[in-house]
């Protein structure tokens, strides 16, 4: 039971940007609760990023084979223990819940399970299983995540018809799979059941995959999923959806025309809605547009006191973002003056293969914005420790201005990407060049060179170009 004595700060949701919010507070010597009604951790760590990457990194083992034949070794042909994947995923989850779990208690964060529900007067009014608890806090933040997006008419069952989260609990894999939507999240799971071995259809209703990256990255990940027998259809809205005899009967229009599809499973993968119903905010008079919270540069609401974070307002709906904004509120309360966050320094990452990564706005987005803009492309063929790798399917893409080389967006696409990526985010933290970035040197070989390169191609300069 937690003091009746005020909190400076109470948070909804103990997911990567509420949990961050309270340490960082805490660290500020605030006096913080944190409501959360699931696992802290919330959706990142336990049904999200964490658990898929564990079964894309499998994935990316059940490929090794053939790098490692054209060195010259021969491990045979993999062969997947689902079982046992799935055995190694919870205790990666539980080892890194438990940590958090284990900073906020050093924090002394007080942390309360159940539903938390804001009241007037500073209050928040927890529903749990310990019966309701009420307490008071001088600032506080909505950080309650999302949830996946349904299709209206298309019923997700569980079984046939699947969320990503039910694919992380599969118990056997299916022999054919369609995947509906082919943003990050279902270009990551169509890429690991192809992996895994499943027949797989991605379905896209928008002209292409992966469309909030740039068009030529994204053509060259379509190509990739492609080669790798994946069936790529977009432009297709799936019209109608029926299950029966245990497989799943599809719909699809092209082009004007309709064609049918049956696969074993479907998973519906159309993107994410704000959790923000039924938390107080209408009683409240907290304004919100289609469930998210209308916030100002401060990621304050209209109501003093009442803060917004990650999935529940309108930035880039990813774990990292939610973080950042998290510890910005934290230092804002506590009295610190930080730095304003810059959105467009904040990067994405897909962890298909190939691999994409970008920062920034893409060519067409620099060019719809009036700017005259200059265009550097390396591509990892040339480089020499993606051949060594054998990895060398994609590229490095630079878009400065044109006049004085600011760098405005960075796209790469191949092995390592997310990783790589963090040189250009921090280029662009920093108001960089491409010159700057074509002058700093880089080791050898390392795939980090293609940034350098891409760096020098805007002027024509790539030394392996």
């Amino acid at each position: 039971m937690p003091s009746l004595d005020p909190f400076d700060l109470a948070i909804l949701g103990a997911g990567p940007g509420g949990y961050s919010c309270a340490l960082r507070a805490a660290q500020r010597g605030m006096r913080v609760a944190i409501v959360e009604q699931d696992c802290v951790g919330g959706t990142c760590l336990n049904r999200g990023c964490i658990p898929t990457k564990v079964l894309l990194q499998a994935a990316a083992y059940m490929r090794s084979h053939e790098a490692a034949a054209r060195l010259g070794v021969d491990v045979g042909r993999p062969t997947l223990d689902l079982a046992r994947l799935m055995q190694r995923k919870a205790e990666v989850v539980k080892w890194l819940t438990s940590g958090v779990e284990g900073l906020l208690y050093r924090g002394k964060v007080e942390v309360l399970y159940g539903t938390g529900r804001l009241a007037p007067d500073g209050m928040v009014a927890v529903e749990g299983a310990e019966g309701r608890q009420v307490i008071r806090a001088s600032h506080r933040v909505v950080a309650t995540g999302s949830s996946e997006r349904a299709i209206p008419g298309m019923d997700v069952d569980g079984q046939i018809v699947i969320s990503s989260t039910h694919a992380l609990e599969l118990s056997e894999l299916p022999r054919s799979i369609a995947v509906i939507g082919a943003g990050a999240v279902g270009v990551e799971f169509a890429s690991m059941f192809a992996d895994f071995g499943c027949q797989v259809t991605l379905i896209e209703a928008l002209p292409r995959i992966l469309p909030l990256e740039d068009e030529e990255c994204s053509q060259i990940v379509a190509e990739g999923l492609s080669r790798r027998g994946i069936q790529i259809h977009t432009s297709t809205p799936v019209r109608s959806l029926t299950t029966a005899n245990r497989c799943a009967d599809l719909s699809c229009e092209s082009a004007g025309k309709t064609f049918p599809l049956t696969a074993d499973k479907v998973l519906i993968a159309i993107g994410r809605r704000p959790n923000t119903a039924g938390i107080g905010l209408e009683e409240l008079g907290v304004k919100t547009t289609r469930g998210y919270v209308n916030v100002d540069g401060d990621l304050r609401a209209n109501i003093p006191g009442i803060y917004a974070i990650g999935d529940s307002i309108f930035t880039l709906a990813l774990a990292h973002v939610a973080t950042a904004e998290g510890k910005y509120v934290a230092d804002l309360v506590g009295g610190g003056k930080p730095r304003k966050l810059c959105y467009d320094a904040m990067p994405r990452a897909t962890y298909c293969d190939p691999e994409i990564a970008s920062v920034g706005l893409s060519e067409a987005q620099a060019r719809e914005t009036g700017l005259e803009v200059s265009v550097g492309r390396f591509p990892l063929r040339n480089n020499g420790k993606a051949t060594i790798n054998g990895d060398t399917q994609g590229l490095v893409k630079i878009v400065t201005e044109k006049l004085g080389g600011l760098v405005r967006g960075v796209h790469i696409v191949g092995h390592g990407a997310p990783e790589l990526i963090a040189e250009a985010a921090l280029a662009m933290q920093l108001e960089a060049t491409a010159r700057e970035i074509a002058e700093t040197v880089h080791a050898h070989p390392t795939v980090s060179e293609a940034v350098m390169e891409g760096a020098e191609a805007v002027f024509g300069l790539a030394t392996h170009g």
